[in-house]
């Protein structure tokens, strides 16, 4: 660091502070939902209890801190509205283990507040893993009794069985009788998604990275899909739904999630709905913050330098 400016540790102490300080504290953030985001929540919030949703998990640690959020706010959804869900894997061979871990940490928020387990066999079963998520991914549009008719789960006693033998998938015959279907991905698995899944008419979602929002956007406009979640602001989106519904009033009149790409209320989901989401999008406004003032500085010592070497000149 040249002289004049500011030490290394001294803005990684910074960093620091500014990236967990916010944690201990519960900080309100105004918030507008997407579009986007209205329009995934409003799609969860139409699922009634028995409909069945294919739900791919396509993300492995290294997307945690969005992809994780994305697929606890739309597991504890789906549990809660009883809707039965198989989940599947296309992209990478951690995304299966990732899945579950997630949907363990969801059943032991349930048991805690007091709610019924989500049951496996019964309400959800796993399709497993399968490389090359082309291949993969069409292979389920055009037969899904095919390209899943080798998995085996255990069932309620214990004994394993062809999950179309579960009450989740008895009634799949083709793709098309998914109610639903949504990718929580931080790959290319939305394209094979939109090319082969969107062609048969079925219902289709994706909650995906930040950098993806971009391209995604590009499907929700084209109506080739009917919703997204996007980056932490989406986690954020939806756990702000989930706790206050949109367009509900309070006791006072106000309406805490506003939007006016839909008329009327959609209402929120009790229960635990609150996370990662809440917990960090604070602390990335405070770090973002950091970072333009960083710049700032960065800027002036350039331009002080500048000024100096012209002097001496």
């Amino acid at each position: 660091m040249k002289k004049g400016g500011i030490p290394k540790f001294v803005i990684y102490a910074l960093l620091i502070a500014c990236c967990s300080i916010p944690l201990f504290f519960k900080i309100p953030i105004p918030n507008k939902p997407s579009d986007p985001s209205v329009d995934f929540y409003k799609t969860l919030s139409a699922l009634k209890e028995g409909d069945v949703v294919l739900l791919g998990s396509d993300w492995t640690g290294s997307t945690r801190g969005e992809s994780k959020g994305h697929m606890k706010a739309i597991l504890r959804t789906l549990m809660r509205k009883n809707v039965k869900f198989v989940i599947w894997s296309s992209a990478d061979p951690q995304s299966p283990r990732a899945a579950l871990d997630v949907i363990a940490e969801v059943n032991a928020e349930r048991v805690a507040n007091k709610e019924e387990k989500f049951q496996r066999w019964t309400q959800w079963v796993s399709a497993g893993f399968y490389p090359n998520a082309d291949v993969a991914i069409n292979a389920v549009a055009q037969d899904v009794r095919t390209a899943f008719g080798s998995r085996r789960e255990n069932d309620t006693n214990g004994v394993q069985q062809q999950i179309f033998k579960s009450p989740v998938m008895q009634k799949i015959k083709s793709v098309t009788d998914f109610d639903l279907v949504i990718d929580v991905t931080a790959s290319k698995t939305t394209d094979f998604h939109v090319q082969f899944i969107s062609a048969k008419n079925v219902p289709l979602m994706f909650a995906v990275t930040g950098v993806m929002v971009p391209e995604t956007q590009v499907f929700y406009n084209s109506n080739q899909i009917k919703g997204f979640i996007g980056g932490l602001k989406g986690v954020f989106d939806m756990e702000q739904m989930m706790e206050k519904g949109i367009n509900v009033k309070d006791a006072n009149g106000k309406i805490a999630v506003a939007s006016d790409k839909i008329s009327g209320e959609i209402a929120p989901l009790p229960g635990v709905s609150v996370g990662q989401g809440t917990k960090y999008y604070p602390t990335l406004h405070v770090a973002l913050l950091l970072m333009i003032i960083m710049i700032g500085i960065g800027n002036y010592e350039m331009i002080s330098a500048r000024k100096r070497q012209k002097g001496n000149g």
